[in-house]
């Protein structure tokens, strides 16, 4: 665990199913109260010294029936990094089932038109047999329809109509 210093700003909570204790803390006051430099364990232990359960460090492990102090602290959630999203509206690539009826799969989803038409022309080659969308939402911009199977026909020949 870090220092109190790498501790975004928010709530501290520190509980214990042993004694059914709890506290909320905020980070503020606990930097000011054990200074930025303090270790989370250490401020754990601190805040838990008086509950009956807590061994001190260095004891012998516990025995098997005997309570420990199950304390824990829950820091406040480290802040995401938000991804940049491009103006506009973004465009899906999808290929649709060979027998049709329902998309297979959803294979990207790209904001400039340019890029999206280009992995519109992959996916096309990738997937000969199925229909395949380029879609703007609801909107299709660009369709590959699922080629027609073709029926083998015998192919009449000369000789064989000479014999009829």
């Amino acid at each position: 665990m870090g220092s109190l210093r790498d501790v975004l700003p928010g709530r501290v909570y520190v509980d214990c199913s042993s004694c059914k204790r709890s506290g909320r803390y905020s980070v503020a006051s606990l930097r000011e109260r054990f200074g930025p430099d303090m270790s989370t364990l250490d401020i754990l232990r601190t805040l838990t010294a008086s509950c009956r359960y807590q061994r001190p460090p260095g004891s012998p492990p516990a025995r098997k029936y005997e309570h420990l102090c199950l304390a824990a602290i829950t820091l406040p959630p480290p802040a995401r990094p938000t991804t940049p999203v491009p103006p506009g509206v973004p465009f899906t690539i999808e290929v649709w089932k060979e027998t049709g009826g329902c998309v297979e799969a959803q294979l990207a989803v790209i904001y400039p038109i340019a890029m999206a038409r280009v992995a519109f022309e992959a996916a096309c080659e990738l997937w000969p047999k199925h229909e395949v969308t380029l879609r703007d939402r609801c909107r299709i911009v660009a369709r590959r329809e699922r080629p027609e199977e073709t029926v083998a026909v015998p192919a009449i020949t000369a000789g064989s109509a000479a014999t009829r």
